[in-house]
């Protein structure tokens, strides 16, 4: 779930918990929603993009993507694309959801 949608109202939080058609999803179902970072607010940061598939990685294929860290690999990119680790600011704006599983309880 790209965590801008916290910001909205109702969140994507909300609607996975009360609509009927995402509360049918296989995701939903299993507890298996996590949270990214947005990649697409006023324009394209391709930091995010790259961040969040290194994420999706070791979640859809955990034993290929072991030895990666998501955060640091977040670190990481941003560190080459904008000079700083802002992975922590990023994620501290988004509820600390960043990477993380969603509860949807």
């Amino acid at each position: 779930m790209d965590l801008s949608t916290l910001q909205t109202s109702p969140s994507a939080v909300d609607e996975l918990k009360d609509d009927p058609s995402y509360a049918a999803m296989t995701a939903v179902q299993a507890g298996e929603v996590y949270g990214v970072l947005p990649y697409n607010w006023y324009t394209a940061n391709h930091g995010s993009v790259m961040a969040d598939a290194y994420f999706i990685g070791t979640v859809l294929y955990p034993d290929a993507f072991s030895d990666v860290d998501p955060a640091k690999k977040a670190d990481e990119i941003y560190t080459f694309l904008v000079g700083e680790p802002v992975y922590d600011k990023m994620d501290g704006l988004f509820e600390n959801k960043v990477f993380e599983r969603i509860s949807l309880e």
